[in-house]
């Protein structure tokens, strides 16, 4: 294990035993996905629209998106910076991208870990298998990186975590209501404008990933525009970062 290596465990393992120490957090991390399935399953079987399973679960994921991933990054890494803790850590050996990685790695891996677990219990209980899963797993990493790229930028528009929850409101509102409006056509899927939004662009791949009436090769080929709309919005997100991050606190 070479010494950047060393540093992301480091800072990984400092992260989640702060995360941790917060019971409410920590609480909400498990039970509030787990709830939210169950939840989905049980009135989800008899309120089925057009698109199936696939509109409840993108909007499921569209959720730990916005709040687990997104709100929870911005949050953090604002009070990291409120308190120092990012300068100092700065002050350092480590580099600035393996500090941004290792303090928001816990938060990604739980929000990818509160996306499978999601998917996996409409899976079982459901029963609702995604005819292809590799485009659904593609949509939950892109969708991951994506919140998680724009709660790095979002942090540089702030000063306080308390300014940190009114500036994060608008990217989830536009999340959830786009894969809203994007739901509106029904089993035909968005449109192209619908599509490059960021909400759109999840509830397009969950529809592909549930078709049983496509082949594979055809719902990778459908997939690829949407794929492409959340890559998009990860580039966006990282360019933000780059130019708007700020290490201490602003004045």
């Amino acid at each position: 294990m070479n010494l950047a290596q060393r540093q992301l465990t480091a800072l990984f393992k400092a992260e989640v035993k702060l995360i941790g120490r917060n019971s409410a957090v920590a609480a909400t991390a498990t039970i509030f996905p787990i709830g939210m399935a169950a939840a989905l399953v049980f009135f989800g079987r008899e309120n089925l629209g057009a698109l199936g399973w696939a509109l409840p679960v993108a909007l499921q994921l569209l959720l730990m998106f916005g709040m687990t991933v997104y709100i929870t990054t911005t949050l953090a890494l604002t009070a990291r910076r409120e308190d120092l803790y990012l300068k100092r850590l700065r002050s350092g050996e480590a580099s600035d991208g393996t500090i941004l990685v290792g303090v928001s790695s816990p938060i990604i891996v739980l929000g990818l870990l509160q996306c499978l677990l999601t998917v996996a219990i409409v899976w079982v209980f459901g029963p609702a298998a995604p005819t292809n899963p590799l485009v659904l797993l593609a949509a939950i990493v892109l969708g991951v990186a994506m919140c998680a790229t724009l709660g790095f930028a979002t942090t540089g528009a702030v000063s306080s975590t308390q300014q940190a929850d009114m500036a994060a409101m608008p990217f989830f509102l536009i999340l959830l209501g786009t894969g809203i409006w994007a739901a509106t056509n029904g089993a035909e899927g968005p449109n192209m404008l619908q599509t490059i939004t960021p909400g759109g662009a999840m509830v397009d791949l969950a529809r592909i990933s549930y078709d049983a009436t496509s082949t594979f090769a055809a719902q990778v080929g459908d997939a690829l525009p949407a794929l492409g709309a959340l890559a998009v919005w990860t580039v966006i997100g990282a360019v933000s970062a780059k130019r708007y991050f700020r290490w201490e606190t602003r004045v």
